[in-house]
């Protein structure tokens, strides 16, 4: 890790920090790698659902899962497919 992948993104943490953190990732074998990614991505769906459900109580549960979605892919599809997908998941 010779240039500084991170200076372009905002941190407080120092750089020496990034590449002790970078360089503990890189030994980690693929598998492992892979399982963080997967646990990550878990927590943030987890939170994202958590926000729609604290926002709306007494939300369904298939509008709760149609607006976690809408939270977090809403940029990765058209309003035709957002529809196609709420008509999936609330009828």
């Amino acid at each position: 890790m010779g240039t500084n992948p991170y200076k372009n993104l905002p941190s407080d943490t120092p750089y020496h920090i990034l590449k002790i953190q970078h360089d503990i990732v890189m030994r980690k074998t693929s598998l492992e790698r892979l399982k963080m990614c997967c646990d990550m991505a878990d927590f943030s769906m987890a939170m994202a659902r958590k926000l729609v459900k604290d926002k709306h109580p007494d939300i369904s549960e298939g509008e709760l899962k149609y607006e976690t979605i809408k939270l977090v892919y809403a940029d990765c599809y058209t309003e035709e497919e957002m529809s196609r997908i709420r008509a999936h998941f609330v009828g």
